[in-house]
């Protein structure tokens, strides 16, 4: 009876042990995924604003918004002068640049990829450069 009790009690543990980490593995793609919400949320007046410039106009209409890639840089130091090279981090500091996925853009319903990054001082997000990538080509 001990044995039978002693094998029950270790499969018991071992399924309760296991619990945890299969919750923690899909919290972290929650997680991950509220982080880029967060993210879009705090570039929404970057985005929109480099959307309203773009298609000159006061309104915009997106369909749907993702973070398609990120790069983390670090800030490159001349050795010899100790002082940051062709940026404006501070030497040796890390920065971002981030791409930001769009569909559904405007009349036309484009896709548009927009580039930013927060190589400044004030770490703030700037837009870098776009790109438009026409509905109709999407299909072809």
């Amino acid at each position: 009876m001990k044995i039978k009790q002693c094998v029950l009690l270790v499969i018991l543990m071992s399924v309760l042990c296991s619990i945890p980490t299969l919750s923690l593995a899909s919290n972290s793609e929650v997680r991950e995924k509220q982080l880029e919400e967060a993210l879009l949320q705090q570039l929404h007046s970057n985005i929109t604003g480099a959307l309203k410039r773009i298609y000159k106009t006061e309104y915009v209409m997106v369909g749907c918004t993702e973070i398609s890639n990120i790069h983390q840089l670090e800030v490159m130091r001349d050795q010899s002068e100790k002082r940051s090279i062709n940026v404006d981090a501070m030497s040796g500091g890390k920065y971002f640049e981030l791409t930001i996925r769009l569909c559904s853009v405007g009349p036309k319903e484009d896709n548009v990829e927009l580039y930013f990054k927060n190589d400044t001082a004030g770490a703030n997000y700037y837009l870098v450069d776009y790109k438009i990538i026409a509905a109709k080509s999407i299909g072809n």
